[in-house]
């Protein structure tokens, strides 16, 4: 499946290339997606604790980077993110947990190679799904970056990508999802059911991931916002103090940025709490150091 994006794609040798590849990869995903299982699966190590706890697992945003196992040219620094869908009660309510999102992806130097969309259910037609993916890939990324699609929890799938074969059609044509590619994947590693199955399928599902990744990362990174939004942006701040001038004549000023608007109205809130929420995350967006704390975990 192709994607829009502003940048050529890598199209580079595998890991004989003299080159050395290194990558920024964001991912997100629902609470409970198994985006830290995936990330052990990348790294072929417990990295980073997977949880089964009840409200939310991943609380705190974290970069994972280093070298990855029989890759020796291949660096990734992988950026997890708390789970979105969360309700008020959860450890991350979806609001907060989009506002680091945001805040994450504006402060990685460099700017992105890759998105990474993480589910475990086979069912994504929900409104919440398609809410997330709108609000991060479509409003705020514009599809200029490219967006894998995996699926975790395909542990008895034969064979293993026979849900994405089955679906890709649909997803791209009737969901109007704009992913670059879908891998299936199993994450679990040993069993004492079938052991050998189940390396296999985990082996598989290892080399299956990663060689997506360095198919469809952008050669060079790029920052979330295009040229033509910053354009956008000097315009409407332009047209705002302009009409300051004749306030008299009841013009009302614009937004600088609805698409942020947009995603909080679209996390329901009130149309004056979004404006507010907006103006706010815009203000800190704009600071000249950016901060968005995240845990830093080192691979050996």
């Amino acid at each position: 499946m192709s994607s829009g994006s502003e940048s050529q794609q890598s199209d580079v040798e595998e890991s004989n290339s003299p080159n050395k590849l290194e990558y920024n990869v964001v991912i997100f995903g629902e609470s409970g997606a198994g985006k830290s299982a995936l990330i052990n699966l990348i790294y072929d190590d417990i990295v980073v604790e997977s949880s089964d706890c009840v409200l939310g697992c991943t609380m705190d945003n974290a970069r994972v980077t280093g070298s990855i196992k029989g890759y020796p040219d291949l660096t990734i620094n992988l950026y997890d993110t708390a789970g979105l869908s969360e309700s008020t009660d959860g450890n991350v309510p979806t609001s907060t947990a989009f506002v680091q999102l945001i805040k994450l992806a504006y402060a990685i130097p460099n700017g992105i190679n890759l998105l990474i969309c993480c589910h475990s259910n086979p069912r994504i037609s929900t409104e919440q799904f398609k809410a997330n993916y709108r609000i991060f890939v479509e409003n705020l990324c514009e599809h200029r970056i490219p967006c894998l699609f995996v699926r975790t929890n395909c542990d008895h799938d034969n064979p293993l990508n026979k849900w994405w074969i089955e679906n890709c059609n649909d997803i791209k044509n009737k969901l109007k999802y704009n992913f670059i590619d879908g891998v299936c994947v199993s994450t679990i590693k040993s069993s004492p059911t079938n052991p050998d199955v189940v390396l296999n399928q985990y082996l598989i599902s290892r080399t299956n991931v990663i060689s997506a990744i360095k198919k469809h990362a952008l050669t060079t990174p790029i920052p979330i916002d295009s040229w033509k939004r910053k354009v956008m942006i000097m315009a409407r701040s332009f047209y705002n103090t302009l009409i300051r001038y004749v306030a008299w004549l009841g013009f009302q000023e614009v937004s600088l940025r609805p698409e942020l608007e947009e995603m909080f109205l679209k996390l329901h809130f009130t149309p004056e709490d979004a404006k507010q929420e907006a103006a706010k995350l815009l203000l800190e967006l704009n600071e000249k150091d950016l901060m968005a704390p995240y845990q830093e975990i080192k691979t050996s």
